[in-house]
């Protein structure tokens, strides 16, 4: 009508924004409740199930082509090979309608282990109420969905890492809530840290691409900015070992320690450096 103001363009995006699946809150499945098991066929040929009998399941929602969902990926690959040996079921779950041969090729590129599900028909997607790529959910050994997880360019893996130790027994919950909502910075050393922790990432994706020398160097920066940050000499300690260099990476992976005694990157580190 004439008088009458229209709403703003950008009021329908925010409410869009208000429907993402923040802790649970947007999708079919809450967090608390009990998710059913499934049984899909496989990317690779066969079948395999949603959930397994560990203390922890980590499910990956991802799209094909898709530049964040191809981040997420690497970062949950690396990930899971971090906590390598553990009780933790991985599963990655595609659409049934994307290209097979794309996809394979995509899982290839990032050398991810963990089967790939593949939802014929979107059931999966449709009965959990999946829309965000990508997505992470994690549920405890009971199958009860602990937490939805979306994208976060920077830390993802550190924060699925924190959840699933959490479940694992190895984080307080004082400790998982410094990893999921970390204090904003108020002192210098804080930001320190925080920088610090970028580099690690960094490096991460550096050492998936087999960029040993930009990898070694952003691991060196990141001891360089925080060297209180356990995690720091830990991915200090991995490069060097990928290098073959296991009298050095065990020096990080002992300065880890020191400061984290049950940091696990570092003593499954120091223990794959002692079988060699």
């Amino acid at each position: 009508m004439p008088g009458q103001r229209r709403p703003a363009r950008w009021i329908p995006a925010i409410l869009a924004a208000a429907t993402l699946p923040l802790g649970g809150r947007a999708l079919a499945l809450d967090v608390g409740q009990i998710i059913e098991d499934e049984e899909l066929p496989t990317l690779a040929g066969g079948r395999a199930h949603l959930l397994g009998k560990g203390q922890a399941n980590v499910f990956v929602f991802f799209r094909h082509g898709h530049e964040h969902s191809t981040d997420a990926l690497r970062q949950m690959a690396a990930c899971e090979k971090e906590l390598a040996g553990k009780p933790v079921h991985w599963v990655a779950v595609v659409s049934g309608s994307a290209p097979a041969a794309e996809v394979s090729a995509m899982v290839r590129e990032i050398g991810i282990r963990m089967p790939v599900l593949v939802d014929e028909g979107d059931a999966l997607y449709s009965r959990l109420g999946v829309r965000l790529h990508p997505l992470v959910g994690v549920a405890d050994g009971s199958r009860k969905l602990v937490a939805w997880q979306p994208y976060l360019r920077l830390n993802y893996c550190e924060v699925i890492k924190a959840r699933v130790r959490f479940l694992l027994g190895e984080l307080t919950q004082a400790q998982l809530d410094a990893v999921i909502s970390p204090p904003r910075a108020t002192m210098p050393g804080a930001h320190a840290s925080s920088v610090a922790k970028r580099d690690i990432n960094l490096g991460r994706r550096q050492l998936a691409q087999k960029w040993l020398d930009k990898a070694l160097a952003s691991a060196r920066k990141a001891v360089e900015r925080d060297p209180g940050l356990p995690a720091a000499h830990a991915f200090l300690g991995q490069v060097l070992a990928a290098q073959g260099d296991c009298p050095e990476a065990t020096k990080a992976f002992d300065r880890a320690l020191a400061l984290d005694p049950a940091d696990a990157e570092a003593l499954a580190g120091r223990k794959e450096c002692a079988g060699r």
